[in-house]
Order: C-alpha cells, then structure tokens, then sequence
C-alpha cells in the first residue's frame, strides 16, 4: 500500500474526481468543468459553466424558459441520474459572472428528455430562478427524488432573448447521497 502525503491528499480533494456528463452537443463546450468529491455516503456534484465561451455561439434561448445552448442542438448539460449523482436531495447555483448578451435572466429547467434549443424544458427546478447579478447564490430542495433520470439545462429567464450570450458564469452544485450496501 502506497502512503500519501498532505499536500498530495489535499491536492486531490482539491480537485475532486472528473466526471463525465455526457452533455449534449448544444451547451458541452460551454461547461469549463465537472467534478465529484465524496463525503461518507454524501456525493457533491460541481458544473462550471462559462456561457460566453469563445468556443461556441451559446444563445439565449429565444422565447420564455427555452433552453439555452447552440442553435437546435441537444442543450442538456446532463441526465441526473441516481448512478451518477446518488439520490439527489439539494440543487445550488452561485452566480460568478452576470449573464450578458442573448438573456441577462436566466432560469433552472429539467426535462425527462433531450431537447434542444428551440424546445422548452417543462419542471421549473423551484428556487433556481431569476440568476442575473454576481454573487447570487440560490438553493432548490429536492425531498422527494422527483429529478431521477431528467435532464437538467440552463434557460431564458424573461422574455424572449435569442442573441449571443457575451457573459454568464456559474457555478451548480448537485447534493446527492448514495443507498448503503446491504447488510448480509
């Protein structure tokens, strides 16, 4: 057994785990990075997106709590899934950039399929809305497992914005518990 050292263990917790998302081709280019850290049974999810990437042409949405992302591509950052994420039990987005250019208002969505931009994600994820200052830091309880298996995406928060996003940095933390083994 290999020993590690503090700075190499602190180095790694750092970090965290990479997680691979499987984010649909409309919003991966705009997610800066993905990773877990393991607390006992408790897993914590964290997605930095970066929506004025120079990577791709991210826009707003168009209409209403459309989705976010390039034009008609797949705009999920992901299925939340109970493999994945364990049993998710918390959902917080800090607002680290304000959101500039095609929709300065964004919302939380969920859909329990893959659609694109053009489309309107139906559950509005209660408390992960109208995110448009930096330093805004909203929380969504999730008591009742209702998001297993849908997809999550960022959307237009207000009325109708389908330019360029210039600006909108965020950071969402995902709160998830895995079921212990049972016992023989």
């Amino acid at each position: 057994m290999k020993r590690l050292g503090r700075k190499r263990l602190y180095s790694l917790e750092k970090l965290g785990q990479k997680v691979e998302l499987s984010a649909g081709a409309g919003i991966k280019d705009a997610i800066v990075s993905a990773t877990q850290h393991r607390q006992g049974s408790q897993i914590i999810t964290e997605i930095v997106m970066d929506l004025g990437t120079a990577k791709a042409s991210i826009i707003g949405g168009g209409a209403d709590t459309d989705a976010i992302g390039v034009v008609s591509k797949d705009a999920s950052i992901t299925q939340l899934t109970v493999a994945k994420f364990g049993v998710i039990t918390e959902m917080r987005v800090v607002c680290l950039e304000a959101p500039a250019g095609g929709d300065t208002d964004v919302d939380f969505h969920a859909h329990a399929s893959a659609i694109n931009t053009a489309a309107s994600p139906t559950i509005a994820i209660s408390g992960l809305a109208g995110l448009t200052a930096v330093g805004q830091d909203v929380t969504a309880d999730i008591d009742d497992n209702s998001l297993a298996n849908d997809f999550l995406y960022i959307t237009n928060g207000s009325g109708s914005g389908s330019g360029a996003m210039t600006a909108g940095k965020f950071v969402i933390l995902i709160y998830g518990f895995v079921a212990p083994d049972d016992l023989v």
